[in-house]
């Protein structure tokens, strides 16, 4: 796929990534997705590069990421609950080590109000909903923190995208961006708007090494 600039998804078999899927094929982007299970993606054969491993496989992660102009992660805790310890943040620092080996330095991740933002405020509603979190599934609570920290404290391009609540819809086109407690920020965000938002800091400079909230408008 000459001259066209790549992308290397995780985490693209959730309810979210096929959304995350035909946002970066509208956007004109070659796709390298990478899956536990590539029949999942059998509806995408031919259009995109799949790429078969776990997030143990550091050779396979390396074919993924190898050429890519950026990688976009999707991983969270639901998906792995199953993993023991830690599962996003030990996958994303094998993701991170490809990376840095590969040359590539663009990395866009979900997060939550789970993980703090130095520019956030107070927000009454955000603290609430991460600490209910927190009680309901700790081992997730604390795997996003510490993938969050894990990313912010590297040298690479990265954005964290902290969502709230997603539903099921297509892109709209209005979301809210900004920091917790000084922007209004609603409590719910369409998986459309996030693939669009997600895909869109591909090329956007703005929030690189930042950890924005987005909501819809």
């Amino acid at each position: 796929m000459a001259g066209k600039k790549t992308v290397a998804l995780f985490g693209a078999t959730g309810p979210t990534g096929k959304h995350l899927i035909e946002e970066a094929l509208n956007q004109g982007y070659a796709l390298s997705v990478y899956t536990r299970d590539g029949s999942k993606l059998a509806a995408f054969a031919g259009r995109i590069d799949i790429v078969v491993g776990d997030l143990q496989d550091q050779r396979a992660i390396a074919t993924c990421v190898q050429g890519a102009d950026a990688v976009i992660s999707a991983l969270g805790p639901n998906s792995l609950r199953t993993q023991g310890d830690k599962p996003v943040m030990r996958g994303l620092a094998n993701i991170m080590a490809a990376m840095k080996h590969a040359g590539v330095r663009r990395l866009i991740q979900i997060s939550t109000a789970a993980y703090r933002d130095p520019k956030d405020g107070f927000a009454l509603n955000t603290r609430a909903s991460a600490l209910l979190f927190k009680l309901i599934a700790r081992k997730g609570y604390e795997d996003i923190q510490a993938t969050g920290e894990l990313i912010a404290n590297s040298d690479l391009d990265w954005t964290l995208v902290r969502i709230p609540n997603l539903k099921d819809g297509p892109a709209s086109g209005g979301v809210d961006v900004g920091w917790y407690g000084k922007t209004p920020l609603g409590m719910k965000l369409s998986r459309g708007n996030l693939a669009k938002f997600l895909v869109d800091q591909v090329t956007d400079r703005q929030f690189v090494r930042a950890a924005p909230g987005v909501a819809n408008h």
